[in-house]
């Protein structure tokens, strides 16, 4: 068996397609890559395909016709929440910086013994955090 070389693409269900394609754009810096899609005819709901230029991570931001309606709540089963990693606690404070200067809320920078982060939800309470490992860690 091969091992994995990366992730392909993060994919996730929303409400509102353009609120949250506006929210990645503005607070994680993630930009459109072509137009909304119809995407394969067994899913039935339009996509919009996002990448993060510097890291080159592709998120899919989904909005099914059949969707529940609800916030994301990270006590079901299945996903608690994604984090990525930023290079240092300088990069971390950068981040908290252009979170703080778009008026979207976040967590203070939170130490984990092992690194520092900090937590952002998007408008579906979809949790991320930004996560940068300390030094000889």
């Amino acid at each position: 068996m091969s091992t994995f070389i990366g992730i392909a693409h993060v994919a996730i269900v929303v409400r509102d397609m353009a609120a949250s394609v506006d929210w990645y754009r503005r607070a994680l810096g993630f930009e459109p890559a072509g137009e909304v899609m119809a995407g394969p005819v067994e899913a039935a709901h339009p996509r919009q395909i996002m990448r993060h230029a510097d890291s080159g991570l592709v998120l899919a931001v989904h909005e099914p016709l059949r969707r529940s309606g609800d916030m994301f709540d990270p006590s079901r089963t299945g996903l608690d929440h994604f984090s990525l990693t930023v290079s240092d606690r300088a990069a971390l404070d950068g981040w908290a910086r252009r979170l703080d200067d778009l008026g979207v809320p976040r967590s203070p920078v939170r130490d984990a013994g092992y690194a520092e982060f900090i937590s952002v939800a998007d408008p579906d309470g979809i949790a991320w955090e930004l996560w940068a490992t300390k030094p000889g860690r």
